[in-house]
């Protein structure tokens, strides 16, 4: 609700109109708005040329995609380390890994337990995580057997000679693990012997885990050649053999190592040098040869950054990206590209922070496709741009504002200095008592303000010329009462000194008369203003309509002995909130005006029903109609048709004119129209 204590100045709603030079930025908001859908597909189309450039450059090219030709199908990939990893057991260490592990299930579908493998690597080790799952974990009693009866892990590689050895990781308890092999010596009897041999450069470590237990294995990269492996034999106390269950990486010769290539990735880096991109190269089988480049990039520090989050979709240098440390690719356009198709594809990253565009195009070799280039980028650039422009559009736009301001504040401020003049000048031309006093000069001034000075000042004369009519006029009408009225009040005194001859007595009842007339117009003059007077002092309660209806008209039928009513009133109870004297009063006026002019054997009809959430009160008289020029104006002071109509003596028309102010008090509406099928007037009044 409008706070009317508040008051605001002109030079407060100009500076707030001056906020509408805001919709510059607002266009420019649109426009960039409207632009990224163009820039998304110039953005593809990018991605998708230079995804074909890079592969027309590695073309032809086999001594690069040699594990295309292999047909290892169980390739161990080796990640390049890039933290430190501490051989404690624990895996806090793989966190950027841990989603691109192996998984290497039981052979037996009755056995649940598996391992997930990852490898990476430094310049000189070898790093190895196993994620054993394992319902129950033995481990080795050596005191109780000299063999392996117990879990334990066995690491198959072959060397630079191509020399296969097994080395033993067989833990006794959670902690450090010594990891052996078996070497064939002959005993004093010439009988060959194994006897187990400590790999002190191999370092491992196991730790117990919620399903089972992990291992941390460091190698020397000198060992192993191009081939290494793990198996797993699991032993089990509710087992009826001795026989171990096993878990193998691969099934006769090791696995075959296969990493990031140096040289390719000397070759694409180039192409990756724009920040939010990354290019990978994969072999036929969608390992990872070579990546280079990151999505993410470092944002610049912008203080309209938290605007630009609300205006802008928000852009993130932070996000999760699934595919960081990939081993391998296996995402639509990579299978589509290694079916001889480029193809790109629209993807958001995991947290929903960032939409990523990639593009994937084959990498052939005499006309056979041996691996794929997939190049990918965030659109981060775009929403950097849009960030940019319309930072320079607000910028621009806060200059133009702070201007414009500037100007309307003097503006302003002249302008109200004048109005506050004029205001002080109009508001001392008028005394207390209502009296309007010399001195208001008018302004010479030709615009809008010097006219409503003039007005006023015109105003002002006719107000003074009104005020001394009134004067004289009330002085007048004091004189021109009070005499005719002193005039009957002495004859009327001598006629009562004289006698009572019936001819006196005539005289008399005259002078009577005229003197009731007379004091009823003085009560009648004052009616109004105390009617208004009493409208700005009551209050309202709630009333039940039907009931009060029904009272006022057993009232009337007694006041008019000589009229019948008839009362029609709607089933529902009708309730409002009224002041029951003030609606009683207007009441009286219509059912008096409706007796006026009502023929004596037709009925006054009284309607009370409630229509489209209005309650709607109708006094319908049977009688003379209504000129079409007198229903505008009949609810008008001083308005009266009685001395045409009617016989009934001089009236001064304020009946329905109170009637106006009572309706209007309680948020009715008062009319009067004549009836169609009848002569006669039908008075209504809307809540």
């Amino acid at each position: 609700m409008f706070n009317s204590n508040i008051k605001i100045s002109l030079r407060s709603k100009l500076m707030l109109m001056s906020i509408s030079v805001l919709i510059i930025p607002y266009i420019g908001f649109e426009v960039i708005r409207q632009t990224e859908t163009y820039l998304r597909s110039t953005l593809e189309l990018t991605v998708k040329k230079d995804s074909q450039v890079v592969a027309s450059t590695l073309n032809n090219r086999p001594r690069l995609f040699r594990t295309s030709f292999s047909e290892e199908k169980n390739a161990l990939y080796i990640h390049e380390l890039n933290n430190v990893i501490q051989i404690d057991g624990y895996t806090s260490d793989w966190g950027p890994y841990l989603d691109w592990s192996e998984l290497y299930p039981a052979a037996s579908l009755s056995d649940e337990d598996n391992f997930r493998l990852i490898v990476s690597k430094d310049d000189n080790y070898y790093y190895i995580l196993l994620q054993v799952e394992d319902d129950e974990l033995m481990f080795s009693n050596r005191k109780r057997n000299r063999g392996i009866d117990g879990d334990h892990l066995i690491l198959v590689y072959r060397d630079r000679f191509r020399r296969l050895h097994k080395n033993y990781l067989n833990p006794i308890a959670p902690g450090s693990i010594s990891p052996f092999r078996y070497q064939e010596t002959i005993d004093e009897y010439g009988v060959p012997v194994k006897t187990p041999k400590i790999m002190t450069n191999i370092s491992a470590y196991l730790q117990e885990s919620q399903n089972g237990f992990n291992v941390e294995v460091r190698i020397p990269k000198y060992l192993i050649g191009d081939n290494f492996g793990f198996v797993f034999n699991d032993f089990d106390r509710k087992a009826n053999s001795l026989k171990p269950s096993q878990i193998s990486t691969f099934d006769i010769e090791p696995n075959k190592i296969i990493g990031s290539s140096k040289e390719i990735e000397n070759i694409v880096s180039n192409h990756a040098s724009e920040k939010g991109r990354r290019i990978w190269v994969l072999d036929k089988a969608g390992q990872v040869l070579a990546s280079s480049g990151s999505l993410k990039q470092q944002f610049q520090k912008n203080v309209f950054n938290i605007l630009y989050t609300y205006l802008l979709p928000p852009a993130y240098d932070q996000f999760h990206d699934d595919l960081a440390g990939a081993s391998r690719l296996k995402s639509d356009e990579v299978m589509n590209a290694l079916s001889g198709n480029t193809t790109t594809k629209w993807r958001s990253s995991p947290d929903e922070k960032a939409v990523i565009v990639s593009a994937a195009t084959p990498i052939f070799y005499d006309q056979n496709i041996v691996g794929a280039v997939v190049v990918e980028e965030t659109t981060n650039n775009i929403q950097l741009m849009q960030r940019q422009v319309l930072a320079e559009v607000f910028n621009k736009t806060l200059l133009i504002l702070i201007v414009i301001i500037f100007i309307l504040l003097l503006f302003a401020t002249r302008l109200s200095s004048r109005l506050i003049k004029l205001n002080r000048d109009a508001t001392g031309a008028i005394d207390e008592y209502g009296k309007v006093q010399a001195g208001f000069i008018p302004s010479n001034s030709s615009d809008e303000i010097g006219e409503l000075s003039r007005s006023f000042s015109s105003m002002l004369k006719r107000l003074d010329q009104y005020h001394v009519y009134l004067e004289r006029m009330a002085s007048r009408l004091s004189h021109e009462l009070a005499t005719p009225m002193a005039i009957v009040k002495s004859s009327l005194d001598r006629l009562k000194q004289e006698g009572e001859e019936p001819d006196k007595q005539d005289l008399l009842k005259a002078a009577e008369s005229g003197l009731e007339r007379l004091q009823n117009l003085l009560t009648r003059l004052s009616e109004a203003a105390s009617v208004e007077q009493a409208l700005q002092e009551s209050e309202k309660h709630k009333v039940l309509l039907n009931d009060f209806l029904e009272q006022c008209i057993e009232g009337y039928r007694y006041a008019y002995p000589n009229q019948s009513f008839e009362l029609s009133i709607s089933n529902e109870s009708l309730s409002i909130d009224i002041n029951p004297d003030l609606f009683y009063q207007m009441l009286d006026k219509l059912v008096g005006n409706a007796v006026d002019f009502s023929y004596p054997e037709k009925k006054i009809a009284i309607k009370l029903f409630s229509e489209s959430n209005k309650i709607i009160l109708q006094v319908i008289n049977y009688g003379p109609r209504l000129s079409q020029d007198m229903t505008g104006q009949l609810f008008n002071s001083m308005v009266s048709v009685r001395d045409k109509r009617t016989n009934v003596g001089p009236h001064l028309g304020l009946g329905l004119f109170i009637a106006r102010l009572i309706a209007e008090f309680h948020g009715g509406i008062i009319s009067a129209e004549n009836l169609i099928e009848d002569e006669g007037v039908c008075f209504s009044i809307t809540i």
